[in-house]
């Protein structure tokens, strides 16, 4: 069985709350972590000239686990009782590590860990703050999960969700692997000005307005800007035939397809071609960050309802889900997976001559 998925999309992210008295020990922490195949997260490197109690709302609603450091200095600061509740009402995993004395009235009903001291201090952490306990709280908070998540009904407002989504993680410096799924993926969008003749194209015999136009384009540039630096997946279906749109609207989104498959090197898109894909489905997952899945579809109307998550065990499991699904198309089809992007290229050229 092929699997071409990237380790370092699978880290968990772990925003450690802290005093800066604590810087030390913070050091130490964040070490170990980072040696555990973990991704810790701080405050300092937030960008400046921003909200700072804003980004840290958005650091915390991205995180899979939230670590507050508690120690004499923390516990009298009100902020970390604050981002404590503001993680739990996320359904976000808290985990204290404790230096000192535990507040238990604090942090009653958390899985805390207290901190080691002594000669063999790092290995006795080390084994505390392992990526398997961080796995097994992710997979398995103590308490039911809520996955929380926000509806899209219209197609404007998925757009709009979608870029905003894909944009807090680059307010975060960071990218994530695009995986996708339902037609011929957002990469058939043009990338073009709204005023240029292949958005009329692309929708044909139905008549759009060039609001829709300007919010798909920023659809395709930031789903194109995480792409590029973590590579794509795709799960596509080229001989959906558009029929309400026309012909002339087939032709334009493959060929903008087409361009973009052309434009990528190999090492960085797969793409597996379901040719019995149902008309309804669209899934979107950026890295381990959010998951966008829509549960209906007209057409002439694009996707509606689309429900959006950032609930990292609900990620999780669609993203491996997505995965093995993808390796199955893969592994079906001529060649091996790494031409998979030449293949694809073959077959829409293929359809192209024949419309």
């Amino acid at each position: 069985m092929v699997n071409h998925i990237a380790k370092d999309e699978y880290k968990y992210r772990v925003f450690i709350s802290y005093s800066h008295e604590d810087t030390e020990l913070v050091e130490q922490i964040t070490s170990i972590l980072e040696e555990n195949g973990l991704q810790p997260m701080l405050d300092k490197s937030f960008a400046s000239g921003h909200g700072f109690t804003d980004q840290i709302k958005n650091y915390i609603a991205h995180v899979h686990v939230f670590m507050p450091v508690i120690t004499r200095e923390s516990i009298t600061r009100s902020w970390i009782h604050q981002e404590i509740g503001y993680a739990m009402a996320l359904n976000i995993p808290v985990m204290p590590v404790c230096y000192g004395e535990l507040p238990g009235q604090m942090i009653s009903e958390l899985q805390a860990v207290t901190w080691e001291t002594g000669e063999d201090w790092r290995e006795k952490n080390r084994f505390k703050l392992s990526k398997e306990n961080f796995a097994s709280l992710v997979r398995h908070p103590p308490r039911k999960p809520r996955p929380l998540h926000e509806v899209a009904e219209y197609q404007e407002d998925r757009t709009n969700m979608m870029v905003d989504y894909a944009k807090r993680v680059l307010s975060l410096s960071s990218y994530g692997h695009v995986r996708q799924k339902g037609a011929l993926s957002s990469f058939n969008i043009p990338n073009k000005p709204v005023g240029h003749p292949d958005w009329k194209k692309r929708y044909g015999k139905v008549r759009q307005n060039t609001y829709l136009f300007r919010v798909q384009r920023e659809e395709r540039e930031v789903l194109e800007e995480h792409a590029w630096k973590c590579g794509c997946s795709l799960i596509i279906d080229p001989t959906m035939p558009y029929r309400k749109y026309g012909t002339r609207a087939r032709k334009t989104r493959l060929n903008e397809l087409l361009a973009f498959l052309k434009s990528v090197p190999d090492h960085l898109v797969r793409v597996g071609i379901n040719r019995r894909m149902p008309r309804n489905s669209h899934v979107l997952i950026v890295g381990n960050w959010f998951l966008a899945e829509s549960i209906t579809a007209a057409m002439g109307k694009g996707y509606m309802q689309t429900i959006f998550t950032r609930y990292a065990p609900a990620v999780q499991a669609k993203l491996e889900q997505f995965d093995r699904e993808l390796n199955d198309l893969l592994n079906a089809q001529p060649g091996s997976p790494a031409d998979s992007r030449r293949y694809a290229i073959d077959v829409i050229t293929q359809i192209l001559k024949e419309i």
